[in-house]
């Protein structure tokens, strides 16, 4: 007999199980947990049982060992410039992660329950302790740029509430911004993640980058909490509308009938208290359910990976020796052919690119011609309603004018020049994601063609600037002209001082305006060209290890095809074991 029962504490699920005569009550965690470490146990020991595999064993332990610690790892995460990290401050009590005005964060910061303490591990396995007041050093874009520093990551303990109960709470770097090594290394550790923080906020609808970032990682973790951050930024009214706006976008973007939306503001901690007590409930209630599931999407990508690696290996050690080098051959000038491709993308964004910066220098050119006849015109009659007054009158009239009508068109001015960004910015990303999909499709096509072979790649998204990052900030000098530093032109006629002034009014402005548009201009061509180098260099660094990885698969065959033939027929009867019990075991899960 067995049947579900709740458990008196922390509402946990147990199995009553009768059993001689009597009945003893397992809790489900424990049960669910000895199955899919049953499941784990034994996929490990299929991967290493070929050296083929062994980096997809060392993965499938590192999941035994989540599971045996009960550690989940959550991860903020969402656009730059959303509060993750102020957030995280606000959890904390305290103000000890960098945050700034400008996108911050440029690696993966781990939060653990213990004394306060900072640690650098860098990528060669070094580790180092640091002041807390240090960490600027290591985890802000502005002082490692680029991660020049190589750090894997920081391990920071602090004796928080939240963190006592096995969470691991981290904090990511901004997807989306011109840092674009960031939106990577994001994307990188969602795959270690068991739950999301999805952070938006009230100052900037739900936009492409955000819902195509949802898109693409929903498939990694297994539970999902949204954050709309700011809300002290609006009314309760302004906010009432955005949450349906945002509850909308969600659930298109998920694919699901409902979500939960925490309001939250990180300045002054208003809504944090929900969303963390909403976290600790699901951890006393569901963290086995959470864990499991989480382990369990990680353990079919694993699995997929290490399916598509072995079939190509059998498939290819069944070819004869000769046939085998003429395929690889085949295939070494056929990938040739992604060389072509690649440059024909590059091509379309560059042209797609090039149109950009001039739609948007056509605009500049013209709102600048607009601005300057409109501030003509208003200084035109300042200088006839005036010329009899004094010159300071005058003067002071203009400067009012530059102040306030002036630099509001500018700010126009700019607005124009984003929304012709916007527009066309997309195409631009569409071009990229889609032709990324082709060429990796080129090479498991070619596969299927010469060894009949299913490989699976992994898809990767790549996101260019969002729109925010091109923001230009007007240059606001403050107005000051010859005649304060010639005085004498006060004790001048008033008609003649006012006319110098009129003119010198004029021709500043018209500099003012000029100066502007060519700093708006050369930003945007600037980081626009900034976003296509490095994306350039990132796909084709990946693209060559995908080559790569396939031509030592094919390599290895060759080599002992040519001197140990027995040793191929046995690593084949062991990989086609493996493999089809990988495959069941697959298909359990």
């Amino acid at each position: 007999m067995i049947e579900v029962r709740l458990g008196a504490s922390r509402f946990k699920r147990y199995y009553k199980c009768k059993s001689l005569k009597k009945y003893h009550y397992v809790e489900w965690g424990d049960l669910m947990d000895d199955v899919i470490l049953n499941i784990l146990e034994k996929a490990e020991k299929l991967l290493d049982t070929s050296n083929m595999c062994n980096d997809f064993a060392e993965k499938i332990q590192q999941l035994k060992g989540k599971i045996k610690n009960k550690h989940i790892v959550i991860s903020v995460v969402g656009q730059f410039k959303r509060g993750k990290t102020s957030f995280i401050n606000t959890i904390l009590g305290k103000d000890i992660l960098p945050v700034g005005i400008i996108p911050i964060t440029s690696v993966v910061t781990k939060l653990r329950y213990g004394l306060p303490q900072a640690k650098v591990v860098f990528k060669n396995g070094e580790e180092k302790e640091v002041a807390f007041d240090s960490l600027h050093k290591y985890i802000s874009e502005q002082e490692n740029p680029k991660n020049k520093k190589d750090v894997e990551c920081v391990d920071i303990y602090y004796p928080c509430s939240i963190l006592k109960d096995g969470i691991i709470l981290v904090d990511t770097p901004g997807v989306g911004s011109i840092h674009k090594h960031n939106t990577e290394v994001t994307y990188s550790f969602l795959k270690d993640s068991d739950a999301v923080i999805f952070m938006l906020s009230v100052d900037s609808p739900i936009n492409e980058i955000e819902k195509d970032f949802l898109y693409s990682v929903r498939k990694y973790a297994s539970k999902f909490y949204f954050a709309v951050n700011k809300i002290d930024m609006i009314s309760e009214k302004e906010l009432e509308i955005y949450l349906k706006y945002c509850e909308k976008v969600l659930c298109e973007t998920m694919n699901v009938e409902s979500v939960v939306i925490f309001p939250i503001s990180a300045k002054d901690s208003t809504g944090t208290e929900e969303i963390l007590s909403c976290i600790k409930t699901d951890i006393q209630t569901s963290i086995d359910d959470i864990l499991i599931e989480s382990v369990k999407i990680k353990t079919k990508d694993i699995l997929n990976n290490a399916l598509s690696r072995i079939d190509l290996y059998i498939s290819a050690s069944k070819i004869p020796l000769d046939d085998l080098e003429s395929k690889v051959n085949e295939l070494t000038e056929k990938l040739k052919d992604l060389d072509k491709i690649n440059d024909e993308v590059f091509y379309r964004i560059k042209m797609c690119s090039d149109s950009l910066v001039q739609n948007i220098e056509n605009i500049l050119i013209e709102e600048s011609k607009k601005i300057i006849k409109e501030t003509e015109l208003i200084f035109k009659n300042i200088y006839e309603q005036n010329i009899n007054e004094k010159p300071k009158k005058l003067e002071k009239e203009f400067k009012k004018i530059v102040e306030t009508h002036l630099y509001d068109s500018l700010e126009k001015m700019n607005n124009e020049g984003l929304s012709s960004l916007e527009l066309n910015y997309k195409e631009m990303i569409d071009i990229f994601n889609s032709n990324i999909d082709v060429i990796k499709a080129f090479i498991s096509e070619k596969l299927y063609e010469i060894f009949n072979v299913k490989y699976n790649y992994e898809k990767t998204e790549y996101l260019l600037s969002e729109k925010e990052d091109f923001y230009v900030d007007i240059n606001h000098e403050p107005i000051t002209f010859f005649i304060n530093m010639n005085n004498f032109i006060y004790f001048m006629p008033k008609r003649y001082a006012n006319k110098s002034i009129y003119k010198n009014y004029l021709d500043k402005m018209k500099d003012i305006v000029e100066r502007n548009k060519n700093n708006m201009l050369y930003n945007y061509k600037y980081k626009i060209n900034e976003s296509l180098r490095t994306f350039n260099y990132t796909f084709n660094d990946e693209l060559e290890m995908l080559k790569s990885e396939v031509k030592n698969i094919l390599n290895k065959v060759i080599s002992i095809k040519e001197n140990k033939r027995e040793e191929i027929i046995e690593e084949l009867k062991l990989l086609s074991n493996v493999y089809e019990e990988l495959n069941n075991m697959l298909t359990s899960l």
